[in-house]
């Protein structure tokens, strides 16, 4: 009986040692752009644009041009929409501004072009 206890606490230590803890899978961070408006090119006026996003973690925004920015400029997982804003344009030529959306390592850009 002795023997036959000592066999089965072996077995059973064994089994417990072997286990693993199983872990949720990671989503791999990604952002991804839903909506984009259809247009021919912003008017030359100050104006506003809604873009919707979908990420699956924390996002960040930013602008490669001071006429452009984004509202808000960050925030958490899930689909939001963010505004689009652009000032005036007062040069005489078509200019172009990118906004570019990053989650963890990915990324995605809006490029706005604003007529003179």
């Amino acid at each position: 009986m002795k023997r036959y206890l000592l066999i089965l606490l072996a077995v059973f230590s064994i089994a417990l040692s072997s286990c693993q803890k199983w872990e949720k899978p990671v989503t791999p961070k990604a952002i991804t752009i839903l909506s984009v408006p259809q247009t021919g090119g912003e008017s030359a006026l100050e104006g506003t644009r809604g873009v919707t996003i979908s990420a699956t973690a924390d996002w960040t925004a930013t602008s490669d041009k001071g006429w452009l920015y984004v509202t808000p400029s960050s925030g958490k997982k899930g689909i939001q929409e963010v505004i689009i804003h652009f000032k005036k344009n007062t040069t005489k030529e078509q200019r172009m501004g990118t906004i570019t959306f990053t989650c963890g390592s990915r990324s995605q850009t809006y490029t706005l072009t604003q007529n003179s």
